[in-house]
C-alpha cells in the first residue's frame, strides 16, 4: 500500500510504514535529485516501478534506493505536479498547477493550458484511459482530453464549416463573437484594413482546391470572395485604386470609424469616404502595399487555375487599370485625395534613396517587379514588361530582393513582411522562366527562407520547395498542419510559466516582449496567421471574444496537395 502525506510519500514494508523521500546517502550517487521536493502523488507501472508526482517534477524510483527524475532537459512543460496517472499505452499524464502535461508513445511532451483544453488550469485529479485519452478534473469543472484520428482532408472540410460563418459578401477575415467562446451564438463582422489581403488567401485556398478536385463548390466559394475582391476597385470613385474595405449601407460591423484620419505628407485626411459609384456604399482608402500583394496574389492565382474567358476577361481589365494607376503615380499608389497612401510606394527615390525607407527596399522592390510582371503575363502590354526590365537595369530592382529580408536575427524580423514577401515570390517565380533573373531571385529566396525555417510553417515551406524544386522540410509542415488547434477561438495562451523553453527578452514595435528561443508548437500558442509570430509567449483574448476564420490553414493545405507535397486517398 502507498500513502502520500504533506511530508512525504510512504509505503508499507513488513507490516511497517517506510519513507521514500531521499535521503542524504543518495547523493552522491543520484547527484541531481531535488531533496527538497515535496511529494504530492504516486503512481505504480506494471514493472513496479514507483512513480513520484512532486512540486519540483517527476520522479521514478526501483521503491528501493534508486530514483530518476523526469528531468525538464527531457521537455516536461511544468513540475509543479498536483497528480499523475500512466496509461497502458506508454502515456504519462500529469495534472499540475498550471495546466495539464503529457507524455506521449511518441516521446513528446505535450501541454494544455488555458480554456481552449481546460475549464480551470489548476488541476485536482487526472485519470488516463485505455484508449490513450484522460479524464481531468480541474478546479472549474471537468476536461476530456483525447486525440481524434482523421485525415488531413477531413481536418479541412472542417475547417470550411467553420470560415462559412465569416464570409461577409465573399470577405474573409476573423470575426467577434456575440458570445465569448461559443461561435454556435453567432459571429460580429469585422471591416478590417485588410480585407483584400486576408480574402485573397481563401481565393488562393479555394483556388488550389478546385485545380486539384475540380468541385463546383471550389469554384463558386473562390468566385465569391473574388467578386467581393473585385469590388474593392469597383467602388472607389478612383480608375485602378482598390479600398482597404467596403460596407454597405445598414450593415453592422466592427472597424468602422467615420472619424479616423491619418497624416499623409502633412495632411490629415479622412480614412472614410462614401463611394462616388453607389451612395449605400462606404469605402476605406489609404491603402497599404499588404493589400496589394493580396490583389496580385488573388488575380493571379484565380486567373491560371479557375477563371473562365469572361472572367479572365474583366480580371485582364482590373489588372490593366491597377498597374496603369500605379505606374501614373510615378510607382505610387495615389489614393481618392489625389495624394499617395502612407505605404504605397514604389518609386526609386524612395525605394533606393531615401533613408526612411532602407526596410522597405527588398520588400517594395520584390513587389513591383511581381506586379509588372502578373500584369504582363495576364494583359501582355509592352509598357509594363518595359517597366519591369528598367527597375531591373537602371535601378537595381532585382538586386535589391537579395536582401529581402533586412532584418536579422530571426527574432527581430517583421513577420507580416515576410508572409508578404512569400506570395510575391511564389507568383513573380512562377512566371518568370529567364534564367539570369530566376539566379538572383533564387538566392533571395533562399537567404529568406533559410531565415524562416524554424518555424516549421507549411506557407513558407511550400512556397519555397514549389520554386526553388529544393525539399523543405516537408514532414514538420505536415505536422504544422496536424496540430494545428482543432477550434479556431482565439483563447489566451501563456507560456513564460514553462519550464520547457527558453526565454529571450527582446523589444517588438518599441515595447519591451518576451518571445521563446523556438518556435511553440501551434497547439500550445495563440490562434494567428503567417504574419504573426509563433516565438510569442504570451497572447489571446482570456474570454474568447473572437474567431478566425481558417484560410491560413486552407491554403498551405491545398497549395501542398496541388503541388503533390501531399497526397491522399
Amino acid at each position: 500500500m502507498w500513502v502520500v502525506t504533506d511530508k512525504g510519500t510512504f509505503c508499507t514494508k513488513d507490516g511497517k510504514y517506510v519513507r521514500l523521500t531521499k535521503p542524504q546517502k543518495y547523493l552522491t550517487r543520484q547527484p541531481f535529485v531535488n531533496v527538497d521536493a515535496v511529494n504530492t502523488c504516486v503512481e505504480v507501472d506494471s514493472l513496479g516501478h514507483v512513480w513520484l508526482g512532486t512540486n519540483a517534477g517527476i520522479y521514478a524510483t526501483d521503491g528501493e534506493d534508486f530514483w530518476v527524475p523526469v528531468d525538464t532537459r527531457l521537455g516536461i512543460p511544468y513540475e509543479v505536479i498536483t497528480c499523475l496517472s500512466l496509461g497502458k499505452d506508454g502515456t504519462i499524464w500529469a495534472g499540475t498547477t498550471e495546466g495539464v502535461c503529457r507524455y506521449t508513445p511518441q516521446g513528446r511532451w505535450q501541454y494544455y493550458w488555458g480554456k481552449r483544453w481546460l475549464p480551470d488550469n489548476k488541476v485536482n485529479s487526472i485519470i488516463g484511459m485505455a484508449d490513450g485519452s484522460a479524464w481531468v478534473a480541474t478546479q472549474g469543472g471537468i476536461a476530456h482530453l483525447y486525440d481524434k484520428q482523421i485525415t488531413l482532408r477531413e481536418k479541412a472540410n472542417h475547417y470550411e464549416e467553420i470560415t462559412a460563418r465569416h464570409s461577409r459578401f465573399g470577405f474573409m477575415t476573423g470575426s467577434g463573437l456575440k458570445q465569448p467562446g461559443d461561435p454556435t451564438q453567432g459571429v460580429i463582422f469585422e471591416a478590417s484594413d485588410n480585407d483584400g489581403l486576408w480574402t485573397s488567401h481563401y481565393v488562393g485556398a479555394e483556388a488550389y482546391r478546385y485545380a486539384v478536385t475540380k468541385e463546383p463548390e471550389a469554384r463558386a466559394l473562390a468566385q465569391k470572395s473574388m467578386r467581393a475582391m473585385l469590388d474593392l476597385v469597383k467602388y472607389t470613385g478612383v480608375k485602378g485604386f482598390p479600398a482597404r474595405s467596403i460596407i454597405r449601407k445598414g450593415e453592422q460591423v466592427t472597424g468602422y470609424n467615420p472619424e479616423e484620419t491619418v497624416g499623409i505628407e502633412g495632411e490629415t485626411e479622412k480614412v472614410w469616404y462614401t463611394s462616388p459609384i453607389d451612395p449605400n456604399i462606404t469605402v476605406k482608402g489609404d491603402t497599404s502595399s499588404d493589400e496589394m500583394d493580396g490583389h496580385y496574389y488573388a488575380w493571379y492565382l484565380y486567373y491560371q487555375l479557375v477563371a473562365d474567358a469572361k472572367e479572365k476577361e474583366e480580371i485582364r481589365t482590373v489588372v490593366r487599370d491597377v498597374t496603369d494607376h500605379i505606374l501614373q503615380g510615378d510607382l505610387n499608389l495615389i489614393g481618392h485625395t489625389g495624394r499617395k497612401t502612407r505605404w504605397g510606394v514604389w518609386n526609386p527615390k524612395y525605394v533606393n534613396d531615401d533613408p526612411m525607407w532602407w526596410e522597405e527596399r527588398g520588400l517594395n522592390s520584390l513587389e513591383m517587379l511581381t506586379f509588372l510582371k502578373v500584369a504582363e503575363h495576364i494583359c501582355g502590354d509592352k509598357r509594363f514588361s518595359d517597366k519591369y526590365h528598367e527597375l531591373i537595369t537602371k535601378h537595381h530592382y532585382l538586386l535589391n530582393t537579395i536582401n529581402q529580408k533586412m532584418a536579422e536575427p530571426w527574432y527581430l524580423v517583421n513577420h507580416s513582411d515576410d508572409e508578404m514577401a512569400f506570395m510575391m515570390y511564389y507568383v513573380l517565380m512562377d512566371i518568370e522562366k529567364e534564367p539570369a533573373t530566376r539566379r538572383i531571385l533564387q538566392q533571395s529566396l533562399e537567404r529568406s527562407w533559410k531565415i524562416e525555417r524554424p518555424e516549421a510553417s507549411p506557407f513558407f515551406n511550400f512556397i519555397y520547395t514549389a520554386q526553388s524544386g529544393n525539399p523543405a522540410d516537408i514532414e514538420a509542415s505536415v505536422a504544422t498542419l496536424q496540430d494545428w488547434a482543432w477550434e479556431l477561438i482565439d483563447w489566451e495562451v501563456r507560456g513564460t510559466q514553462r519550464n520547457d523553453v527558453e526565454l529571450l527578452r527582446t523589444e517588438r514595435n518599441g515595447r519591451a516582449a518576451v518571445q521563446t528561443t523556438s518556435a511553440l508548437p501551434p497547439s500550445e500558442r495563440r490562434l494567428m496567421r503567417w504574419n504573426g509570430n509563433p516565438f510569442e509567449c504570451n497572447g489571446g483574448s482570456p474570454n474568447g471574444a473572437s474567431e478566425e476564420d481558417a484560410a491560413v490553414w486552407l491554403l498551405p493545405y491545398w497549395m501542398g496537395r496541388y503541388h503533390g507535397f501531399i497526397h491522399e486517398k
